[in-house]
C-alpha cells in the first residue's frame, strides 16, 4: 500500500472489523460455553463450535517485536526477498527459507546470520524454477515441491541433492494445484479434475479438486476425497467464422478458491465460502471437520463503498481509475462476506483457519494471502487411554498486519510480512508471551 492511502485505511479499520470489535478485553468476560458439539458421520468426527469463539483471544498471544529478523531494505542479497514463499525451523534452532526469484533455499542460523543457499536457479538436476514448498525432514534433510519443473527434491542441509522425482498427474486429476508437504514425508497431491470440455463452457466455473496422497516409492495411493476448488468466470470472444480470438478467465477473491496446507497425517483444506476445515489423513481419508456456526457478514453499501475506494487509492492513472469505477456499475457481490482467508497447521498439532478482513492483501509473493486474526484449534486425546481423539478451541491469535504464518510449534511463529513503510519483505521469527 503506499504511504499516501494510509490515511484511508486508517478510517476504514474501525467499519470493516466492526463485527469483532468485541474482541478486546473479552478474555475475562466471555462467555465460557465454548464447548463443540461433536458427532460422528460415516468414521469422520465433526466437530461444530458456537459463533462465541471468534470473541475470545487465545492465552498466548505474539511479542510485541520479533526476537530475530531477517531482511533488509537495501543490503546483502541474501537478506533481501523478493518471492519468499516458504519456510521452515531447523532443528538446531535456525531456519530454511525458500525464496522464489532467485528461485533457492536460504538457510540461516538461530540468530538469523546467513549460512548458505541450497539449491539454484534452472532446469537441471537439483536446480528449481518456481519453487512454492519447503519441509524439513528427519536426518537433516529438506523436501522442496517445484512447481514450475513439477519436480520434488531432496537435498541435504549442507546442499548436496540427495534424490528427485517429477510428478505425474495421478488418478482423474488434470491439472496439479496444490502439493503439501508433511514433516513425516508424507505428500498430498490436490488437483483439478476439471477437463478442458468443462473449461470451454463460458460463465462461472468451480473446479473439483481431488485429493490423492503419495506412497514413499513415489507412486499414487487412492484418492481420499473431493473438495471445492478454484472459481473462476471464463469468457470466450469469437470472430464471425467462430474462431476464438481471445479467452478472457477472471476470479474475484469473494468468490470460492481451495486452501490447503498439510499436517502431520495429511492435509487440511478450507474454503473461503464456509467458516470450517476438513482434514484427509494420508491413510484413511477425510476423518476430521471442524465447523464455527456463526451468521455471515453481509455486504453492507458501506462496505462496498469503501472497497471500491481503496481500489481507487491504489491508481493515479485518470483513464484506469474511470475504467474501474465502471467496472464498480457493474460488479455483482454475495449477500456475505467470505469468512476464511487461508488454512495453516503448526509443528503442534494445532489447525489455524484465518479470518477474512476485507479488503485482502497478497503480499509480495503473490502466494499468500496477508491474514491478521487466525482462530486455532488443537488436537487432544481423550478417555483413559487417550485411544480417542478430539478438537478443543485454542483462541484467537492476532498476527502483524500484512503477514501470513509459514512455521509454527509451542514455542512461537516463523513469518514473512511485508512493511508499510519501506514497502519490502521480511522473515521473522515471534516468540509466544502470555495473552
Amino acid at each position: 500500500m503506499k504511504p499516501q492511502s494510509s490515511h484511508l485505511l486508517r478510517r476504514l479499520v474501525p467499519l470493516l472489523l466492526l463485527p469483532f470489535s468485541s474482541l478486546a478485553g473479552c478474555g475475562e468476560g466471555a462467555d465460557p460455553g465454548l464447548e463443540p458439539v461433536v458427532r460422528d458421520s460415516a468414521e469422520v468426527r465433526i466437530h461444530e463450535f458456537p459463533a462465541g469463539v471468534l470473541e475470545r483471544p487465545a492465552a498466548f498471544q505474539l511479542a510485541e517485536n520479533p526476537s530475530v529478523r531477517i531482511g533488509v531494505p537495501e543490503g546483502a542479497p541474501e537478506y533481501q526477498w523478493t518471492r519468499p514463499v516458504a519456510a521452515t525451523r531447523l532443528p538446531d534452532g535456525g531456519f530454511a527459507v525458500l525464496e522464489q526469484a532467485p528461485a533457492e533455499v536460504r538457510v540461516f542460523d538461530p540468530s538469523g546470520q546467513f549460512v548458505r543457499r541450497v539449491g539454484m536457479e534452472g532446469d537441471g538436476p537439483g536446480e528449481l524454477r518456481s519453487p512454492v514448498g519447503l519441509v524439513a525432514l528427519s536426518g537433516d534433510t529438506l523436501l522442496v515441491w517445484d512447481r514450475g519443473s513439477r519436480r520434488l527434491t531432496w537435498f541435504s542441509i549442507e546442499g548436496t541433492m540427495e534424490r528427485e522425482r517429477t510428478l505425474r498427474e495421478p488418478g482423474e486429476i488434470q491439472t496439479i494445484r496444490r502439493v503439501a508437504l508433511s514433516p513425516s514425508g508424507a505428500v498430498v497431491l490436490l488437483g483439478a479434475t476439471t477437463t478442458a470440455e468443462d473449461l470451454a463452457n463460458q460463465g462461472r466455473v468451480r473446479e473439483a479438486w481431488q485429493v490423492v496422497p503419495l506412497a514413499p516409492s513415489g507412486e499414487p495411493g487412492s484418492a481420499l476425497g473431493t473438495v471445492p476448488g478454484t472459481e473462476r468466470a471464463i469468457a470466450v470472444e469469437r470472430s464471425a467464422g467462430g474462431e476464438v480470438v481471445s479467452v478472457n478467465v477472471q476470479g474475484r477473491w469473494w468468490w470460492g478458491e481451495g486452501f490447503a496446507w498439510a499436517s502431520g497425517s495429511g492435509v487440511w483444506t478450507a474454503d473461503p465460502l464456509a467458516l470450517e476445515a476438513r482434514h484427509f489423513d494420508a491413510g484413511r481419508g477425510l476423518n476430521r471437520i471442524v465447523r464455527i456456526t456463526a451468521q455471515d457478514r453481509s455486504f453492507t453499501r458501506a462496505l462496498i463503498d469503501s472497497l471500491h475506494g481503496v481500489e481507487l487509492d491504489r491508481v493515479a492513472d485518470p483513464e484506469i481509475r474511470e475504467l474501474w469505477r465502471a467496472d464498480f456499475e457493474g460488479r455483482e457481490y454475495p449477500p456475505g462476506v467470505p469468512p476464511v482467508a487461508a488454512v495453516f497447521a503448526d509443528a503442534a498439532g494445532r489447525v489455524w483457519i484465518g479470518l477474512t478482513e476485507p479488503p485482502p492483501e497478497r503480499l509480495p509473493s503473490g502466494e499468500l494471502p496477508a491474514v491478521r486474526r487466525w482462530v486455532l484449534f488443537e488436537e487432544v486425546a481423550t478417555g483413559s487411554g487417550g485411544e480417542t481423539k478430539t478438537l478443543q478451541f485454542v483462541g484467537i491469535l492476532a498476527l502483524p498486519p500484512r503477514s501470513h504464518p509459514l512455521w509454527a510449534d509451542t514455542d512461537g511463529v516463523l513469518l514473512v510480512r511485508n512493511d508499510m513503510q519501506f514497502d519490502v519483505a521480511y522473515v521473522e521469527w515471534y516468540p509466544y508471551v502470555d495473552g
